[in-house]
């Protein structure tokens, strides 16, 4: 990652998910400005993180690899310009940090949501119900910071999901009955440069 200011780190997985994927972590040290030019930036970085390491994966010069993006799927990767069908990639953004997960073996789905650090509870519940679905039952006791971190867990293993599944974020009662059939999900301890993080990788066995 060279001429960027970014550090890359691999996340351990728990065991219910090794050997099907891999996540890394990139931050952007010491940076500061508007969201969208740092936002470029950080993907950048995420961009030249894959293709640096997947290149030892594929065994090819990095310079071959790129990353091409569309709106609404999940990030492909580049050989010689042709899309390299057998990886599948997935990324998650959260401020000057980001997740990216790659897996030759199944679809995944990578999510990382800041826990929110305020809010109306009536709000985070309604909110729960409306998008979360029958899970978020399990919020229904709680409160405060308790209730927060909870639902960003929730929302992360929702997000990582979807991506999974190839789904955009809809409501609960517009998904289809058995939408998510086959993929499992699991958090990651994983902590972003800007502190408490829910993160969760999802993966079809």
């Amino acid at each position: 990652m060279a001429g960027l200011n970014a550090v890359q780190q691999a996340v351990s997985l728990p065991a219910a998910c090794q050997g099907t994927a891999q996540v890394f972590a990139v931050c952007l040290a010491h940076v500061a400005g508007p969201p969208a030019p740092l936002r470029e930036s950080l993907r950048h970085a995420v961009h030249q993180s894959i293709c640096s390491a997947l290149a030892e994966v594929l065994q090819c010069d990095a310079r071959q690899l790129s990353v091409q993006r569309m709106p609404g799927q999940a990030p492909m990767l580049l050989l010689g310009g042709s899309v390299h069908a057998a990886i599948r990639l997935s990324v998650a953004y959260a401020g000057a940090s980001a997740l990216w997960a790659w897996s030759d073996r199944a679809a995944i789905g990578v999510d990382v949501q800041a826990v929110p650090a305020d809010g109306d509870d009536a709000e985070w519940h309604a909110v729960a119900r409306q998008f979360i679905g029958p899970a978020a039952q399990e919020l229904a006791p709680l409160q405060g910071t308790a209730l927060r971190a909870a639902f960003a867990q929730q929302w992360a293993q929702l997000e990582a999901r979807l991506k999974c599944a190839g789904l955009p974020l809809a409501e609960a009662d517009a998904r289809l009955s058995g939408w998510d059939a086959g993929v499992q999900c699991a958090p990651l301890p994983w902590r972003t440069s800007g502190g408490v993080a829910a993160v969760a990788l999802a993966w079809r066995s």
